[in-house]
């Protein structure tokens, strides 16, 4: 996942992350926001529109999660951020996630 900080239309920074593990209250915070059970699909498309009708009633738990995701990040550089990458970004949050319940329901102790 790459976040971009931006001044006026520059990059000035870029976070990217590799890899992020997912804590069970993190997933509970998102599946209590986002009404994944809306979901027919779950196509990008409909994952955005979903993330992006929720995201502004949302901001105190995205906020710590990219913080989390995003290491380093400052409070000051999150102003510097479109709107649109925070929602790609959340997508990609509920995608992996949901994919991960759905394998650990297919695997076994």
């Amino acid at each position: 996942m790459i976040l971009n900080i931006y001044d006026k239309k520059e990059v000035i920074k870029t976070y990217e992350a590799e890899q992020y593990d997912l804590m069970f209250g993190t997933v509970e915070d998102l599946m209590t926001i986002f009404d994944v059970d809306s979901l027919k699909t779950g196509s990008d498309v409909e994952l955005i529109k979903l993330v992006s009708n929720s995201l502004p009633k949302c901001m105190n738990i995205i906020k710590p999660l990219l913080k989390d995701i995003f290491e380093g990040l400052s409070d000051d550089e999150l102003r510097q951020v479109k709107l649109v990458e925070v929602a790609v970004i959340i997508v990609d949050v509920i995608k992996y996630a949901l994919e991960q319940i759905s394998t650990g329901f297919g695997s076994k102790k």
